[in-house]
C-alpha cells in the first residue's frame, strides 16, 4: 500500500505540489486569524461596581444603593450573573458576563447603563473597578539593586518583608 502511494505521488507531481501549496496557504491564513494571547483569560469578564455612602447601615445600602444598581445593570448586553453584598456604608456588586464578551465593551456598556438607568441618593456615583482575573497576576514587581555584600548578609525575604510592613494597609 505504501508503494502504491509513493508511485501515485511521483506520477502526479503537479497535483501533489498544488495540494502542498493549498496546505501551506491555509496554514498561513489560519495563523493570521488565530487569536494568540500570552496569558489567555480563563474566566469571563467580571466587573466589580462599588458605591460608598458613609453612615448608612447595611439594610439602607441594600435598599437605596445595591438594588438600584442591580436593576440598572440587568439590561446590560451579555450579562450572565449579578451578585451583590451590602456592608455598612458600602455596596458591592459583581457582574459576570458571558464568555466571549470583550472586556472594554462590557465596561463601556456597564458605565452607560449606570449613567442612564441608575439614580442614587446623596449624589453618590457608583465606581467600576478596573481589574481582571489575569491582571491579578501582575499585582506588584520587585526590583532590587544589590551588591555582593548585601547578598551575603541579608536574606531577600527579610528585606522585602520589612519594606512590605511599612506600606499602609
Amino acid at each position: 500500500m505504501l508503494k502504491g502511494l509513493v508511485v501515485i505521488g511521483l506520477t502526479l507531481r503537479p497535483i501533489i505540489l498544488l495540494a502542498l501549496l493549498v496546505f501551506i496557504g491555509s496554514g498561513i491564513a489560519a495563523f493570521f486569524k488565530l487569536n494568540i494571547e500570552a496569558y489567555p483569560n480563563p474566566a469571563p469578564v467580571i466587573l466589580e461596581i462599588t458605591a460608598q455612602a458613609p453612615g448608612q447601615s447595611a439594610e439602607e445600602m441594600e435598599r437605596y444603593y445595591t438594588i438600584p444598581i442591580e436593576v440598572g445593570l440587568s439590561t446590560t448586553p451579555g450579562v450572565d450573573i449579578i451578585r451583590s453584598t451590602s456592608f455598612y456604608g458600602l455596596s458591592f456588586v459583581r457582574v459576570t458576563f458571558n464568555y466571549g464578551i470583550d472586556y472594554y465593551f462590557a465596561v463601556q456598556q456597564a458605565a452607560l447603563n449606570l449613567q442612564q438607568n441608575v439614580s442614587l441618593p446623596n449624589n453618590v456615583s457608583p465606581q467600576i473597578q478596573a481589574s481582571s482575573l489575569v491582571g491579578e497576576v501582575f499585582r506588584y514587581q520587585v526590583v532590587a539593586r544589590r551588591t555582593s555584600a548585601d547578598q551575603s548578609s541579608h536574606h531577600p525575604g527579610l528585606v522585602l518583608q520589612r519594606r512590605f510592613l511599612t506600606v499602609p494597609g
